[in-house]
């Protein structure tokens, strides 16, 4: 519809403010790795702890009880049977060589640290040699050879478990070790973690403050270039009323002068007063316009204008060059009464909306427009709706700044009917909207204050026009359509 963004580019504070969003993303993105990558590091470390370097304490001090036990027990029946009191192995031996078999398996199933290896390669060996020794001796027992035992016991098993022992000793003081290392770490990881957790959110919290302060600067810096664009609004619309005053006064004064040499009731006088009654309605839009931006863009205090009155003259100047793009307007006027506004001023408006909604209905069969007009509690409601194409979805709300328009319409124009439009709405308390769907067209609804007319009491029924056939009868409508 109306307009095209006036301007180039994105403003420097714009293109920093995606900066700032980008780096408080990767800041998050980064603080959230680094502690998951510490949790996952804290997580393997305790998992050492807890699954190889604790177990494999308790297993090695047991493995090491199970075989001191198993000798001093073997020692002990030796002794029995050399004095002649025992007669054969204790059933005892046995629970302590599966005791010792068992701490052993136990052990077995644990991972081996690399700097372990070797003493790990060392303790198998001398497991099967233990072994071997203790098969030699439960031997000698089973055949009551008990000085062959006592010296099996003393020249193979004790020399075998002494060495086991020592090696075990210092395969539960590297683990004991590596426990203490780890859970070091642990602490050192958590410390770092924190460190870097809080050295990234106080990044990200002043990044977030550079934002904040972008966002600031790109929002003040849009409002400022919309209230400058709107200054130069109004600065245009009293230009241009300016202006036109001049040439529209030499054409009604050359309109009045055909006047007084045509024949009465002819077809060249009648257009001759078509031409008169347009130029005297541009000459009331160029006055209060004018008016307007002198005052500031500020309404005039007291102003009133009636809004049928208004719609109707309005309709009437844009219908033939509706006809001719073959686009039916239709008017619905509920009994809007008066609002707070001077003729000239809504003249603007009316026309504004109409004129876009002709211009942009779009060259389908079925061609129409409708303005409506309505009391609605302390405002009056003036829409204007056509069936044409809608607005493209990436200009929405944007319609109503000055010099935005829709892009490749190829319609002529410079974008500021509907800001205009906007600027007199608000300047006068009232509001705009629009509604539109992709190819089912749009509505453009104007809210201005109510006002009583002048003369009248408040909820006096508005007079008919005379000579408006269309308007007799009429309750709820006051006049209705026009087509091609």
């Amino acid at each position: 519809m109306t307009a095209r963004q006036g301007g180039g580019g994105a403003p420097r504070s714009g293109r920093a403010l995606y900066v700032a969003f980008a780096a408080v993303s990767v800041a998050f993105v980064l603080s959230t790795t680094i502690s998951e990558y510490a949790d996952v590091r804290i997580q393997r470390a305790a998992a050492q702890i807890t699954g190889t370097t604790a177990p494999g304490v308790a297993h090695l001090a047991t493995l090491r009880g199970e075989i001191r036990w198993y000798v001093l027990l073997a020692d002990d029946v030796v002794d029995q049977g050399v004095d002649g009191i025992a007669q054969a192995p204790e059933p005892a031996l046995a629970h302590a060589r599966a005791a010792i078999d068992r701490a052993w398996d136990d052990y077995g199933v644990l991972a081996v640290a690399p700097e372990e290896r070797g003493l790990a390669a060392d303790t198998g060996r001398l497991k099967a040699e233990l072994d071997a020794a203790i098969v030699h001796l439960e031997r000698d027992m089973a055949r009551l050879a008990w000085s062959d035992a006592r010296q099996t016991l003393t020249m193979s098993v004790r020399p075998v478990t002494e060495r086991l022992d020592e090696i075990l000793l210092r395969l539960i003081q590297r683990h004991a070790d590596r426990g203490a290392y780890l859970a070091q770490r642990i602490q050192r990881l958590g410390r770092e973690s924190i460190a870097l957790a809080v050295g990234l959110d106080g990044m990200s919290v002043l990044l977030a403050i550079f934002t904040a302060v972008m966002v600031v600067r790109v929002v003040r810096g849009y409002t400022e270039l919309v209230e400058r664009r709107a200054e130069e609004l109004e600065l245009f619309a009293g230009r241009v009323a300016h202006d036109v005053l001049g040439p529209l006064g030499a054409a009604s004064l050359a309109l009045d002068v055909a006047a007084r040499e045509v024949a009465p009731g002819s077809r060249t006088e009648r257009l001759v007063g078509s031409g008169r009654a347009g130029l005297r309605r541009a000459r009331t839009i160029a006055d209060a316009l004018l008016e307007f931006a002198r005052a500031g863009a500020q309404p005039t205090p007291g102003d009133s204008a009636d809004v049928g009155e208004v719609v109707r003259a309005v309709v009437d100047e844009v219908d033939p060059e509706a006809r001719l793009r073959g686009v039916a307007i239709a008017v619905e006027l509920a009994r809007p009464g008066a609002v707070a506004c001077g003729a000239g001023i809504l003249a603007c408006v009316v026309s504004n909306l109409l004129r876009n909604a002709v211009k942009y209905v779009g060259d389908g069969a079925g061609k129409h427009v409708s303005v409506r007009a309505r009391r609605q509690g302390a405002s009056v409601r003036l829409e204007v709706e056509d069936d044409g194409p809608g607005l493209p979805v990436a200009l929405g709300a944007h319609v109503f700044q000055p010099y935005v328009r829709g892009p490749s319409t190829g319609k002529p124009g410079i974008g500021l009917g509907l800001a205009t439009v906007k600027k007199i709405t608000e300047a006068h308390g009232g509001r705009v909207d629009v509604r539109s769907a992709p190819g089912l067209g749009c509505r453009f609804s104007v809210e201005l204050p109510w006002a009583p007319e002048a003369g009248k009491p408040e909820g006096a029924k508005p007079a008919v026009a005379s000579g408006d056939p269309a308007q007799e009868g009429q309750e709820g409508i006051d006049w209705h359509a026009q087509g091609p």
